[in-house]
């Protein structure tokens, strides 16, 4: 096993009929290695992630080669019948296709060796049908990215966790970073490592976007295809015109952590700039967005001080539990779970629809006391009975004009600072700017609107811009006192 890696490598060369780049041997060598159950590679569009998973796979299904395991299966694992395809016919031009059988149906992909019965297949991309799986030698897991956030949490646990049965076992994936939200599985596996093996090949956030220097460093197919160095080059071009276009661009063909559609609320670069200041000490008035929730939302609050640290809390209604919540969201099962074992998201118990007495009691049992709240006119009632005159509300009528200024405020405190997050309440913010994005009218006005309609639990970024939005209105202030009011 000890020279496994540099038998691949050998015997790929054997079946390819391209050359074999720097960038796909040094992964090749580092996931073949003796300790090495699963390895990730993510690459640029178009740098030949499905080529080199082909002919891995084909590898695997010729008698006698480094990766042919006598009477053990190879797994395919993608979105869609159709996206291991694509996968399936590098696999198949590189077998003699009459020692082969060959099934390919709307709903089944299989390869069988003739003489010995060994079988290559793809499964669907369901974490339950995937529960079970054992007597095979490597499982390939094509775009991660490309599966629903929940469904593909639950398939990574249950390929993942059928390691370890047969000696040997490998999990390989392969994939971009995009369209997996920032903050979700896919991406948190490929920046933590997670005890697994990732080659990882994306431009550095500080570089031009649309440098060529840029651009060729991420996608080392360019250097050596023509048809792939003119696509990109035009595509950069037309990036250049349609910031929708850049999104676009920098997250499929420079591997960046960026949302993909239109009009985030947040850029992903300008949220990590966020995450790496320095936070400082509790110092100043503390302003608090509020942002109330129904039977399906969440109450959030985010406290906002004068030198920009920030927190955020949410409380959700016990009925249903959470695990039901994550279900109904769409989330990966256990992820509210630790935003409540982190004390950032708590639970009013035995309630359909939670009360802002519990939002003010999470304060308190933090320590914050708001020298003034902003909040919406969502049961404006039950919020000045439940603050009592304890602190100042003000009332922000959610007009174009108001949602357009807080809008504006957030993102000039996250751009240009001085806006920080506590260490603790990062993931519940994430989720929050993962799940909002802002609709512009005919004027270029903004204002806020749930991805994902229901299922979004975007309160906290609701919050967020209502607080934000109080705070620049005060810096910009001639002779600026926060604490009169």
């Amino acid at each position: 096993m000890g020279n496994l890696a540099s038998k691949v490598v050998a015997e790929y060369r054997n079946i390819s009929p391209d050359r074999l780049l720097k960038v796909h041997e040094r992964w090749l060598r580092a996931t073949f290695q003796p300790d090495i159950e699963i390895s990730a590679l993510s690459l640029p569009r178009g740098n030949a992630k499905s080529a080199v998973t082909g002919r891995l796979v084909a590898l695997s299904m010729i008698p006698g080669s480094c990766l042919w395991r006598d009477g053990l299966e190879t797994v395919v694992v993608a979105a869609s019948m159709r996206q291991a395809r694509i996968m399936w016919r590098f696999a198949k031009a590189c077998l003699p296709e009459d020692e082969y059988r060959w099934l390919d149906s709307a709903n089944q992909l299989q390869m069988t060796h003739k003489a010995t019965g060994q079988v290559a297949y793809a499964i669907s991309s369901s974490g339950k049908t995937a529960m079970g799986l054992s007597q095979f030698g490597t499982i390939f897991f094509d775009e991660p990215a490309a599966l629903e956030v929940r469904n593909g949490a639950l398939l990574y646990d249950a390929v993942r966790q059928s390691l370890g049965k047969v000696e040997g076992q490998r999990l390989v994936m392969l994939g971009t970073r995009a369209p997996a939200e920032p903050g979700s599985w896919w991406p948190d596996l490929l920046d933590s490592g997670s005890g697994i093996h990732v080659t990882m090949l994306s431009a550095p956030h500080e570089e031009p976007w649309d440098s060529w220097q840029t651009i060729r460093k991420a996608n080392p197919v360019a250097n050596v295809h023509a048809p792939l160095r003119r696509r990109l080059l035009r595509e950069r071009d037309e990036a250049r015109k349609n910031p929708t276009m850049r999104r676009s661009f920098e997250a499929y063909r420079l591997n960046r952590s960026v949302l993909t559609y239109e009009d985030v609320l947040i850029e992903a670069e300008d949220w990590l700039r966020v995450e790496s200041r320095d936070v400082l000490p509790r110092e100043g008035a503390c302003v608090v967005g509020i942002d109330l929730g129904g039977e399906r939302s969440w109450s959030a609050a985010w406290c906002l001080w004068e030198n920009g640290r920030s927190e955020c809390y949410a409380v959700c209604p016990g009925i249903p539990d959470l695990a039901e919540r994550e279900r109904q969201d769409a989330m990966p099962a256990g992820l509210y779970r630790q935003l409540a074992a982190d004390g950032v998201l708590v639970i009013d118990e035995g309630r359909r629809v939670s009360k802002p007495t519990t939002l003010l009691q999470v304060l308190e049992a933090n320590g914050i006391r708001p020298a003034v709240g902003y909040h919406d006119r969502f049961l404006r009632g039950e919020l000045r009975d439940a603050v009592d005159g304890r602190f100042p509300l003000v009332e922000r009528v959610t007009r174009w004009s108001e949602a357009t200024e807080d809008i504006s405020a957030f993102r000039q405190l996250v751009k240009d600072g001085p806006l920080s997050i506590a260490p603790q309440c990062r993931a519940l913010a994430r989720i929050a700017l993962s799940q909002a994005v802002a609709v512009s009218d005919d004027q270029g006005n903004v204002r806020l609107s749930k991805k994902r309609h229901d299922r979004s639990r975007d309160d906290v970024a609701v919050a967020a811009t209502l607080a934000a939005g109080h705070l620049v209105r005060w810096l910009r202030a001639p002779a600026p006192t926060l604490r009169v009011w």
